[in-house]
């Protein structure tokens, strides 16, 4: 037994020894591949792509979005309040300026106007024998003025009964086109109801926002391009107009302009995407949007200096769909890289496979 646990503590001393001298070297051996690779790490380099940045001309222009207005626009009502005993259109059909719509009831008011015209010709005939009576003395004058004077009452309260059964006849006040018939022959009415609406869309109104940095680069007359779903027709319009006052939560201006529709094609309530053309822009550097690294504070880019990847800091101005205008921070002629951003750190070497 005593031989047994001797021979053991021999064997565990003996690895022990093994274990003292192999594994440091094992461990230095590790650590020596470890640091390697991470050397080679920071050695690699990495393919990109880049574009060399050079000016050129640009069509400065806002992109947005608007809402196509009806030329004009009204709700028809009823001035008095009557009965409908006549409806003279089709829902949603051309009308011409001044068609009649709806006649509302004027039996009574063409009794009373009957009723004055009579009592205008009694009161006329009564004038004249006065007016005799008068020349001969036997009348005053003062009694004279007093007839005339219900002449005239008379005649005043008929211009106001005409008035009245002319506004029975409810008429367009404009050519357009009709929409729904919210009443029916019958139907009571006052000027609270909509009997309906009318608009006029042989042309249209396009109402837009640009922001406050734009205002002062555009100007009336100026021509817009727009473009509505469901059409793949690209639309123009002139601005015509605008908000004098600029929109406080969103430091932007509303501005209108006016588009033909001819075709009919343009319908108010639209969602537009409008394109508003400004000053030419000379000599703008641009790169592609693909190279902008976005930040916490703004926008940077790597130019690639004596094989290495720089971060700079820039500005940027007005966009296109695949490029941006740089207003400082690189300079013409500077090679800024396109692919592999998100690989790039400050200093990466780097080797340009393809530049534009």
């Amino acid at each position: 037994m005593k031989k047994t646990v001797r021979n053991v503590s021999i064997a565990l001393i003996i690895v022990a020894a093994i274990a003292f001298l192999v594994v440091p070297k094992i461990l230095s051996e590790k650590n020596k591949t470890t640091g390697d690779g991470r050397q080679g790490q920071q050695d690699q380099t990495i393919a990109v792509d880049a574009y060399v940045v050079k000016p050129q001309n640009l069509d400065n222009e806002i992109a947005t979005v608007g809402t196509i207005v009806a030329n004009e626009e009204v709700e028809i009502r009823s001035e008095l309040p009557r009965k409908i005993t006549g409806i003279y259109f089709k829902e949603g059909a051309f009308v011409p300026k001044g068609k009649i719509l709806f006649k509302l009831d004027d039996s009574d008011l063409l009794a009373q106007l009957r009723k004055l015209e009579l009592d205008e010709q009694l009161q006329m005939k009564q004038a004249e024998r006065e007016q005799q009576l008068l020349e001969k003395g036997l009348f005053t004058s003062e009694e004279y003025d007093i007839r005339q004077t219900n002449i005239e009452k008379i005649r005043a309260d008929i211009e106001i009964i005409k008035i009245s059964i002319d506004k029975t006849d409810i008429t367009a006040p404009f050519s357009g086109i009709t929409g729904f018939r919210n009443v029916s022959d019958g139907s009571f009415v006052n000027n609270t109801v909509v009997l309906t609406t009318i608009k006029d869309i042989r042309k249209v109104k396009v109402d837009f926002s640009i922001p406050e940095k734009y205002v002062s680069e555009f100007s009336k007359g100026q021509q817009i391009t727009f473009k509505v779903e469901g059409y793949e027709d690209e639309f123009k319009g002139t601005v015509v107009s605008f908000d004098p006052q600029l929109n406080e939560n969103t430091r932007s201006i509303v501005l209108r302009a006016l588009a033909d529709n001819s075709g009919s094609k343009l319908l108010p309530g639209s969602f537009v995407k409008v394109n508003l053309q400004l000053s030419e822009i000379s000599d703008a550097l641009m790169i592609p949007t693909e190279a902008v690294v976005p930040q916490q504070k703004g926008q940077s880019v790597f130019v690639i200096t004596n094989g290495v990847a720089i971060q700079k800091d820039i500005e940027i101005g007005n966009r296109t769909e695949k490029e941006v205008i740089i207003t400082s921070g690189i300079n013409q002629g500077d090679t800024v890289i396109t692919t592999n951003i998100l690989r790039l750190k400050n200093n990466s070497k780097v080797k340009v496979a393809n530049i534009f």
